[in-house]
């Protein structure tokens, strides 16, 4: 009689436990779409919309280019500089637009969106400095 009992409140915690985790799911997507919808999204709920639509979509991307990541690989050859996590950015969104695959694909993709930062540093009038030999790079 006792074991009847437990699995019977051992089943309805389990039942109330995943109810409880699927409202507050649906409640911080609904709070992504109404920051989506007012125009203030942060990076990380982007990241978690387009991570729940890639099932729906049914896209499976194998390769990612991000900001931090082109920035990270940026910064190891140049000198850190306020203006380069924009100019960085703005080079990910256009190989991000433009990008015809090959073979060593995302080293490629970010050395490209290196390079148009250096481009738009020096339409810019910025200067980055090379770490390897201090040379400004940005010309």
């Amino acid at each position: 009689m006792f074991d009847v009992a437990h699995r019977r409140v051992f089943g309805f915690r389990s039942w109330v436990r995943d109810r409880h985790y699927r409202a507050g799911y649906r409640l911080a997507q609904w709070r992504r779409a109404w920051r989506y919808a007012i125009g203030r999204l942060s990076a990380d709920d982007a990241q978690r919309m387009m991570l729940d639509c890639r099932d729906p979509a049914g896209w499976h991307p194998l390769l990612v280019l991000t900001v931090e990541d082109t920035l990270e690989q940026a910064l190891e050859e140049l000198a850190d500089h306020p203006e380069l996590p924009h100019l960085i950015a703005a080079g990910c969104a256009r190989v991000g637009v433009k990008w015809e695959s090959n073979d060593d694909q995302l080293w490629e993709a970010r050395r490209w969106a290196i390079s148009l930062a250096r481009e738009y540093a020096a339409d810019e009038g910025i200067t980055l400095t090379a770490l390897d030999d201090g040379i400004e790079s940005a010309s």
